[in-house]
């Protein structure tokens, strides 16, 4: 019989928010960039860009002090976060994907987007989209959280948003998407790419609207570029491997300047103040550097006009030094922009190269081909600090809207990507999650397996025997059990074995020997697994073992606490890939409308209100669960008319500020929890 048709309400309602979330990062993306504009024009008055700006209107030291006054700023907002590490930008917006640990909090997010108006606003050599991504990813985790969204569909419309901010920064409507299918959630599911295109459609619509309907780098292209002879189109695989390999420089020396700033150990004001002061002072030459490079594009591949090498030469060390003091320092914004300048001067080197080897029929030609160069290095260079050359590939034909660069393109930016890989395994966003010490799945399922715990589908109803049990007090046990493994256990509730249901059928009909059977003599070595191994170390025991369940043990001995079995790996995987709900793991005994429960020995329940440093983070990213000392139980808010609200304590509950939590646990570690939360 067939199925209903049409579209699921899930899926329907996450398509509406996804469109909820492309729509804000339309609107206030555009308007983040027009502020941008806006302060940019305060700061350095009229012009046609801002390098002719501020050399037809601020005097040497107005030069220097711009970028300088613009770090304290920055800094200075930054130190409202009192000191917190709020996620900011793509690469923690993925982290937050991935790790499924916390959330985007709305004043923390305000107060970074300032502080990167004012680094960006001010010349800081930085890109937009990172802002532009935070602008749409608060949004998404705002709705999110009213909605109670699971973590899955929390990871999606986090993705959604930095499409939107992607789409919206660079008028590139595919190349969004792709991104996050890519590197942010890397799963191209229609369930997943649905809701991210809606998303990144609208974003674009709305930045068309309000901005331009213009290709971002399309100024100053011919209406044709000539394509490149065949012998020129495989020079790009050389260029990709020049790419791959410059990427790792080019990584290298923005962790030199993070390493930099972070020895000095200075305040944010200071530590962003000497880093605009450092592009200040390269800007009394080459204000070209300044913000996020449209400029040094334009330059590069202006068709009317060849620069001379020495001034690309010039713009491709003077950029990256400007961005390494930029990000070094502590400047919050995106990372994409710089690359691509950095790779269009690279691959214009390159292309300038090639035509001292092979010279062109005309001066014309010639020109077409070293601006071909300069979009295929961008694109190169992108492919290989990300991994994405899919991506790289989309987001240069829609930044230049010529469909003649897509061979090469293609060419270079797979090449560069797989030297990259061969490099480094990390990308820079996975690196810069890695020196944070974060372990970054690839993808939805791996996430599911490596981000699921046992502890999250274990069973409790264990049934075990001791050593010495007769045969008919096992067969006893099995009689009033539903499963076919017994686990053997001391006195002590160590792990000594299991019983197979079916070890037992060649005693069952002798009499004699099941006289004198006891637990020890027939059972087998039992694999256990601990509470908090992921569902990626479960499944290997799985294959090599020869029962469809495993115990579950905490302790050295092992002492026995549960049981899983491959139905609940299964279901574990489903509810976190598939999103459905995940299992309640407490029910109420029989028909009583209440149970009177004896706690352990040294346990208590208590009242307390949430740590600081708990607040915005979801209940799976904290360290709870069987094996530790403290449980969640529910979770306590008071509303306006002073009553109070319970809910119940589910793992993407995501704990606010004012509220209170009933927690179960040893009184040691409840004092403990009780005196953090006071000092808060």
């Amino acid at each position: 019989m067939a199925g209903p048709r049409g579209i699921p309400g899930r899926a329907f309602t996450i398509l509406l928010l996804a469109a909820v979330v492309g729509i804000a990062g339309g609107l206030l993306g555009a308007g983040f960039q027009n502020g941008i504009n806006w302060l940019q024009l305060q700061l350095a008055g009229k012009g046609d860009s801002l390098s002719q700006a501020v050399r037809e209107n601020l005097s040497p030291l107005q030069v220097v002090l711009m970028p300088t006054v613009g770090g304290i700023l920055a800094g200075g907002v930054l130190l409202l976060l009192r000191r917190r590490q709020a996620p900011f930008g793509i690469a923690d917006i993925i982290g937050l994907v991935a790790l499924r640990s916390g959330t985007i909090r709305l004043r923390d997010s305000f107060l970074q987007i300032v502080s990167s108006a004012c680094t960006i606003g001010s010349g800081g050599s930085i890109g937009r989209e990172g802002a532009n991504s935070q602008i749409a990813a608060t949004v998404a985790a705002l709705l999110a959280r009213v909605t109670g969204a699971n973590s899955r569909t929390r990871a999606v419309l986090l993705g959604c948003g930095v499409a939107a901010g992607m789409a919206c920064s660079y008028n590139s409507p595919i190349a969004g998407a792709i991104f996050v299918m890519e590197v942010v959630l890397g799963n191209f599911a229609m369930d997943v790419f649905a809701p991210v295109v809606v998303a990144s459609v609208l974003a674009t619509m709305l930045r068309q609207a309000l901005i331009a309907d213009t290709a971002v780098y399309g100024a100053g292209l011919p209406a044709e570029l000539n394509p490149l002879s065949w012998d020129l189109i495989f020079a790009a695989l050389l260029l990709g491997v020049v790419c791959g390999v410059g990427s790792l420089a080019f990584r290298g020396s923005l962790k030199w300047g993070r390493k930099l700033f972070t020895t000095w150990r200075m305040p944010a004001p200071v530590s962003l103040g000497l880093g605009g002061l450092a592009v200040g002072i390269i800007g009394l030459w080459l204000p070209e550097t300044w913000g996020n490079g449209f400029e040094v594009i334009t330059t590069i591949t202006d068709a009317t006009a060849t620069p001379a090498i020495g001034l690309v030469l010039s713009l491709f060390v003077w950029k990256v030094a400007a961005t390494v003091f930029t990000v070094g320092s502590g400047g919050l914004g995106g990372i994409f922009t710089p690359n691509l300048v950095v790779g269009a001067a690279f691959g214009a080197l390159f292309g300038r190269a090639m035509e001292y080897l092979q010279p062109a029929a005309t001066v014309e030609a010639a020109r077409h081909e070293e601006i071909t160069f300069a979009f295929v290095g961008m694109a190169g260079l992108c492919a290989a600090l990300t991994h994405a050359p899919i991506t790289s590939v989309v987001l240069v034909f829609e930044l230049t809207r010529h469909y003649e660069l897509v061979l090469p393109l293609m060419l270079c930016c797979i090449t560069a990507s797989v030297v990259a890989r061969m490099l480094n395994d990390d990308s820079y966003y996975s690196e810069s999650l890695r020196a944070k010490g974060q372990e970054v799945p690839e993808g939805l399922e791996e996430l599911a397996l490596r981000r699921t715990y046992v502890r999250d589908v274990m069973r409790t109803d264990t049934v075990s025997v001791l050593e010495q049990a007769s045969f008919d007090d096992i067969m006893s046990r099995f009689a009033g059990h539903r499963g076919e493994t017994l686990y053997v256990t001391d006195e002590e509730n160590q792990l000594r074995g299991r019983i197979d249901l079916h070890d037992l059928k060649n005693f069952i009909n002798d009499p004699t020997l099941s006289s004198v059977v006891i637990a020890t003599d027939v059972s087998r070595p039992a694999r256990s697994v601990g509470p908090d191994d992921s569902l990626a170390d479960l499944l290997p025991t799985f294959e090599s073992a020869d029962s469809s369940e495993l115990a579950v043990c905490t302790g050295s001995p092992p002492r026995l606490v549960g049981r899983v079995t491959r139905q609940d790996v299964l279901a574990g995987i489903s509810d976190e890939v598939l999103g459905g709900q995940r299992r309640a793991r407490f029910r109420a005994g029989g028909d009583k409308p209440s149970t009177l429960l004896e706690l352990p020995e040294g346990w208590d329940v208590r009242q307390v209100p949430v740590p600081d440093a708990w607040e915005g983070l979801a209940l799976d990213a904290l360290p709870l669960g069987p094996g530790r000392e403290v449980n969640i139980l529910m979770l306590v808010r008071r509303i306006d008319d002073g009553t109070l609200e319970r809910q119940p304590a589910t793992p993407q509950s995501v704990l606010q500020p004012g509220w209170e939590i009933v927690v179960i646990g040893s009184r040691k570690a409840l004092d403990a929890l009780g005196s953090s939360a006071s000092e808060t």
